[in-house]
C-alpha cells in the first residue's frame, strides 16, 4: 500500500497522514478479543506497574490507562506491527530500514478517558535526529465525543518546543498555547482506520464523554540509524526495549530482528 505523490507531499506538509479502513472487519474483532486480554492482566491492580499504568478518572477511581509493550505479550499485536499494510506507509516515510521502538495500547473508557493536552513525542525520548513516527490503528471508532487525536498541521516544522517546568520534565508544552487550539484539526476515524504522524507533530486528545470506548494501539517506529540521546521517564518504571527490526537491515548490526 504504497503512498501517493500527494500523500507524501500531505505529510511534508502538515506531518500527519490519515489512512481509512486498512482492517478488515474481523481483524478488528480479533483485536478487540486481544485488547480485553490485555486489559484483564491488570485486574486487581490498585497501583501503576511497568506493564499497566493506571490513572484516576473521572468516577475518582483508578482505571487501566495503557499498557505498555502489547507486542511482547501476545503474537497478534507483533503481526500487526509487522503487516505490510503498516510498513509499506512507513518505509515511504521513513526509509527501507525500519525498527520498532515502542508499543502501546492506550484506553479511553466510557465517560472516563483521560485527556492528553499539546505534546510531541520526540521529548519524551530525545534522538539524534528526527526520524521516528507513530502510527495508531485504532479498534474502536474515535470521535469528537469520545477523544479523538487532533493535530497542528506543519507543527513538525518548528522544532522540539519546551516541555520543562522548573528544571522538571511536565509532558506537556509550556506557554501560551492559545495558537495551537486555533489552528488545530480533528481527525475522528473509524475503527479499522490508521493515523501516522511525525514525532514533532504537536497533538493532543480531550476526555472521553461518550458511551463509547476508544481503543487504540500506537506504534512507535524509527529509521535505526537514530540514536537515542537519553530518556524523560523514570528508568525504573518504563518498559522500553532497544527495539527490534520489522523490516530491512540494521546497518549497525546491533538489533534483533522480529
Amino acid at each position: 500500500m504504497a503512498l501517493t505523490d500527494k500523500e507524501r507531499d500531505f505529510w511534508q506538509e502538515n506531518g500527519y497522514l490519515v489512512m481509512g479502513r486498512v482492517l478488515s472487519p474481523a481483524e478488528v474483532e480479533s483485536l478487540r478479543r486481544a485488547a480485553e486480554a490485555l486489559a484483564a492482566g491488570a485486574q486487581g491492580l490498585t497501583e501503576s506497574m511497568d506493564r499497566f499504568k493506571l490513572d484516576v478518572f473521572i468516577s475518582g477511581t483508578k482505571m487501566l490507562q495503557q499498557v505498555a509493550e502489547p507486542h511482547e505479550v501476545d503474537e497478534e499485536w507483533m503481526t500487526l506491527a509487522k503487516d505490510p499494510r503498516i510498513l509499506d506507509v512507513v518505509e515511504d516515510l521513513l526509509g527501507p530500514n525500519i525498527q520498532l521502538y515502542y508499543s502501546m495500547m492506550m484506553m479511553k473508557p466510557p465517560r472516563q478517558g483521560f485527556e492528553a493536552p499539546w505534546h510531541q513525542d520526540l521529548a519524551f525520548f530525545a534522538h539524534d535526529r528526527a526520524e521516528l513516527l507513530a502510527c495508531q490503528v485504532y479498534i474502536d471508532n474515535s470521535t469528537p465525543e469520545n477523544g479523538c487525536l487532533q493535530v497542528v498541521p506543519g507543527s513538525h516544522k518548528l522544532g522540539l518546543l519546551n516541555h520543562f517546568k522548573d528544571g522538571r520534565f511536565a509532558e506537556v508544552v509550556q506557554g501560551d498555547t492559545s495558537a495551537f487550539d486555533e489552528n488545530q484539526v480533528a481527525l475522528p476515524v473509524e475503527a479499522s482506520s490508521m493515523i501516522l504522524w511525525h514525532s514533532l507533530t504537536l497533538h493532543r486528545s480531550a476526555a472521553n464523554r461518550s458511551d463509547q470506548s476508544r481503543r487504540a494501539i500506537v506504534f512507535e517506529y524509527k529509521n535505526p540509524e537514530t540514536r537515542l540521546l537519553g530518556g524523560a521517564f523514570d528508568w525504573q518504571r518504563e518498559v522500553r526495549p532497544v527495539g527490534v527490526m520489522v523490516r530491512g537491515e540494521d546497518p549497525r548490526g546491533e538489533l534483533h530482528r522480529a
